[in-house]
């Protein structure tokens, strides 16, 4: 029995070693590299989860570092830089990637992530710029509830970036109306002259809490392929969703 249970011990150990080196591991990937069956796989990856050293979103197992942290490190490692779930977006829409909140009227950037999507852009991080600039502040305002985006509206000035950029209100009101029924935004070069931008919501306890976009040249990103694109998002955005909400369950 003893003999028994110092080898069940190696293989968790085993596989919550491999988590930690393959983040985004699964269990398939999991079976393979260690020869284990589905359900002893299965077994370990669940038990371990449960105990909190990974956390798994869709089919993917990430290792879980908070768990070796005091109360103190934990609270200073939280931040979006960590989240594993903007790297798999990334990597799966294969083009530069953003992730921003509200801070005042202003967007700031919290990840950003270029090709080949493995570290985060920290030269941009925190850049901020106005709200009605940007694909990623126009989907936050539209999924706002009319008590947060009364006022922040009229704060705003809608100064312009480009000859693109909406300057008048009543309009601009109007094309956030019409972003929260498609769920996702659009830039047109309204920011940046030959630059375009696709944005959608980032949810947390069913409020918006930022917005996850992608930007590229005109030329790289066609108006026929903004719906396929925000599609793509909407799966990041949920795994995000998920990966937040896992976190917090995480004690």
């Amino acid at each position: 029995m003893a003999q028994n249970q110092v080898s069940t011990l190696r293989k968790g150990l085993l596989v919550l070693e491999l988590v930690k080196q393959n983040e985004g591991i699964t269990l398939a990937e999991v079976m393979k590299e260690l020869h284990l069956s589905k359900s002893t796989a299965f077994r370990l990856l669940t038990t371990l989860e449960e105990m909190k050293y990974i956390y798994k979103i869709q089919t993917s197992y990430f290792f879980n570092p908070k768990v070796f942290l005091d109360e103190s490190e934990k609270r200073s490692s939280k931040g979006w830089t960590s989240l594993r779930s903007i790297y798999q977006a990334a990597e799966n829409l294969q083009m530069s990637t953003y992730l921003g909140k509200v801070d005042g009227t202003d967007l700031v950037m919290t990840q950003v992530l270029h090709a080949p999507f493995q570290q985060s852009a920290d030269e941009e991080m925190g850049n901020r710029s106005k709200l009605h600039l940007s694909a990623l502040g126009k989907v936050i305002l539209a999924h706002l509830d009319d008590a947060r985006l009364t006022p922040l509206l009229d704060k705003m000035a809608l100064d312009p970036a480009t000859v693109n950029t909406f300057q008048d209100s009543q309009l601009f009101r109007y094309h956030l109306k019409v972003i929260h029924e498609d769920g996702y935004a659009f830039d047109d070069e309204e920011r940046a002259v030959g630059l375009r931008c696709v944005a959608v919501p980032v949810f947390r306890n069913k409020k918006v809490i930022a917005a996850l976009a992608i930007a590229a040249p005109t030329d790289q990103l066609s108006r026929s392929s903004v719906k396929q694109i925000a599609l793509k998002l909407n799966v990041g955005s949920k795994a995000i969703t998920q990966e937040l909400e896992a976190l917090d369950n995480i004690h």
